[in-house]
């Protein structure tokens, strides 16, 4: 099979487009550099363990998954080749990094499977140095076959995987564990049991694990309660439940001091300090519509707030400040939001919408409060915004080694990689096939707390 890439050169002209509201789209229009390359065939790169450090991608690979298929595709972006094709047992409806992203996380929800693919660039601690190392990527042995997996989360040693279970039949469990145990390390496993079923989520935090609760009786699927669990050998004991009670739980992020899980009502925050956890409640500020809450959250190690989804429009919670603001932003009309998160070293934020358009935020700190702002916002396709091919799908994903966001578009079969600081096309790959998912992988170079 083969893949045809296009390197595409900085903006050579630019056009504004206004959209809903005030929002600005800035289309950028390129004159393509086509450079065809071949896949890798395992014979120009040196994939041993003594190789020169220098020799070891530090762009990181990509990798795509396929609409309703099996088939993994790994891309190799410094040399813009197919690094490897692989295939799941199943099709990954989702796809994740693990904490330090050397591995994909394949969330196979519909087969009740979890399988794991190696990207091969990762590093190690020689003592005084970190070693980086290159491998062709594989699928790993190590899976996990429980019931309805559903939200994967990471912690800065950890990655927690919540299995919703069945009701009447299967009760939920979490399983914690790190890179080291999908390289062989047995010792780094330890699960959660419960007692019920329950769509929750888990945050893992060293030896303790903040982890949701549901009352087996309850009619909503969704938990209500948070709970501490602590770290035995291969298993969590419950040490505490918070007062602070989460009615229709769902979302949660953490980073370097708080937990957040959102709710109905708010947002429960839980702050760490000297291996204490405490729990406090933002309420939803008065301006949210009836019935609309806080769905989805992210956060990053480097940032002091973060980032809620709340329908179609951006909140920042800011535990400091014991507020939710909403962002000053405007979704394209009839759209809803596709995807968010932090850029790599949390200086940037980014969200792409259902109809294409990029935004990029950028944090400004005002009277020792910081607060989000709209720093560009980019089409990242030909058509107009009210006629888009039928069947359209956006999908975004980021570095972690640098300021770069990658779209996916499932119709014009290509991937884009935007500069989150200037907004402009860095690269485009173009495949022959239709992608769906992507996730980076490879060696992060994060902010203060990097990993």
């Amino acid at each position: 099979m083969k893949h045809t890439y296009k390197l595409l050169s900085v903006a050579v002209a630019t056009a504004l487009l206004t959209a809903c509201g005030d929002t600005k789209t800035t289309i950028i229009e390129h004159e393509p550099v086509v450079e065809e390359v071949k896949k890798d065939e395992g014979n120009d790169h040196n994939h041993d363990h003594d190789h020169d450090h220098d020799a070891v991608s530090s762009e990181g690979r990509l990798l795509v998954t396929s609409p309703d298929s099996n088939s993994i595709h790994v891309l190799d972006l410094e040399h813009k080749e197919v690094a490897g094709e692989l295939a799941s047992t199943n099709f990954p409806k989702y796809v994740y990094a693990t904490e330090n992203s050397r591995y994909a996380v394949l969330v196979q929800s519909d087969h009740s499977r979890v399988e794991f693919v190696d990207g091969g660039i990762w590093e190690e601690d020689h003592g005084d140095h970190m070693h980086p190392y290159e491998e062709a990527p594989k699928l790993s042995s190590v899976s996990f076959d429980l019931v309805k997996p559903a939200h994967v989360t990471n912690g800065e040693h950890n990655t927690a995987i919540f299995f919703d279970g069945e009701a009447g039949s299967t009760n939920a469990q979490v399983a914690v564990f790190s890179e080291a145990y999908l390289n062989g390390d047995n010792s780094k496993l330890a699960e959660i049991e419960y007692n019920t079923n329950m769509h929750g989520a888990a945050q893992a935090r060293g030896e303790f694990t903040l982890s949701t609760i549901r009352d087996a009786d309850a009619e909503s699927v969704l938990p209500d309660k948070i709970g501490l669990f602590h770290k035995h050998d291969d298993h969590f004991d419950q040490e505490k439940v918070f007062e602070e009670t989460c009615p229709a739980l769902h979302g949660s992020a953490q980073n370097h001091e708080h937990i957040s899980f959102a709710c109905g009502d708010g947002v429960v925050v839980i702050t760490e300090e000297n291996g204490e956890f405490t729990a406090t409640k933002i309420a939803n500020p008065e301006s949210f519509a009836e019935g609309q809450r806080i769905g989805t959250l992210r956060g990053h190690e480097d940032s002091h707030q973060f980032i809620g989804i709340a329908g179609t429009e951006l909140v920042v919670i800011d535990p400091e400040h014991n507020e939710i603001e909403k962002v000053e932003w405007t979704i394209t009309e009839g759209h809803r939001i596709a995807g968010g998160d932090f850029n790599y070293d949390g200086s940037h934020a980014a969200v792409l919408d259902s109809a294409g358009v990029l935004t990029i935020f950028e944090q400004h700190t005002e009277n020792d409060e910081h607060h989000w702002e709209v720093a560009h916002s980019v089409k990242v396709h030909e058509h107009e915004l009210d006629a888009l091919p039928e069947g359209a799908s956006f999908r975004l994903t980021f570095s972690k080694a640098d300021n770069t966001v990658f779209v996916v578009d499932s119709t014009a079969k290509h991937v884009l990689g935007y500069d989150l600081e200037s907004a402009e096309l860095k690269i485009e790959i173009e495949l022959d096939f239709t992608p769906d998912r992507a996730v980076w992988l490879g060696i992060e170079k994060g902010g203060e707390h990097a990993h």
